[in-house]
């Protein structure tokens, strides 16, 4: 019990440091192209660095909300025939395709280093930032782990709001 606490204070440790760095990046990116739209605009000058930087900041912006996705359990999922199962049948697939996505993102964890070597060979600094690749796949492995440890069931995670109250029939009528 004491190491699924540990396991669910990194997870959580984890997001708070993914939500920081999601904003960060956005602040970033939003900062970077309005400056070069009023350079533009006005100085009638633009940067090349920040257009071919942008799209790599949108990557990680992706890739990190994505993570978080995965943590909260709202990313997309295929479940039509899940809904027609029973909750033990339910959970027993959350367990399946968390093994399944945690083999899936290792593998692809693996092989994303050499593709980092690649893009540092090929552009030097700026090749740093494709390390997202193994971050991402890293995070979303240990992810799916989280899931298969927590026996989480194959349902989304239901969202904190009021619910619609209910119509009272008699008072309809």
């Amino acid at each position: 019990m004491k190491t699924l606490r540990m396991i669910q204070t990194i997870d959580d440790i984890l997001a708070a440091c993914e939500k920081v760095l999601v904003v960060v990046l956005f602040v970033a990116l939003v900062g970077l192209i309005v400056f070069n739209i009023i350079t533009r605009n006005l100085f009638h000058v633009s940067f090349q660095k920040i257009l071919e930087i942008a799209p790599a900041f949108v990557l990680w912006l992706a890739l990190m909300g994505s993570t978080l996705a995965l943590k909260s359990q709202r990313h997309i999922r295929l479940e039509l025939l899940l809904r027609f199962c029973s909750p033990p049948v339910r959970r027993i697939a959350g367990i399946i395709t968390g093994i399944f996505g945690m083999t899936v993102m290792g593998i692809l964890f693996y092989a994303s280093f050499g593709f980092v070597q690649n893009e540092i060979a090929i552009f030097g600094r700026w090749g740093w930032l494709s390390v997202i690749f193994p971050l991402f796949f890293a995070l979303a492995c240990f992810r799916y782990f989280t899931q298969v440890i927590n026996g989480r069931r194959a349902e989304p995670a239901r969202s904190e709001g009021p619910e619609a109250p209910e119509i009272d029939k008699a008072s309809v009528q």
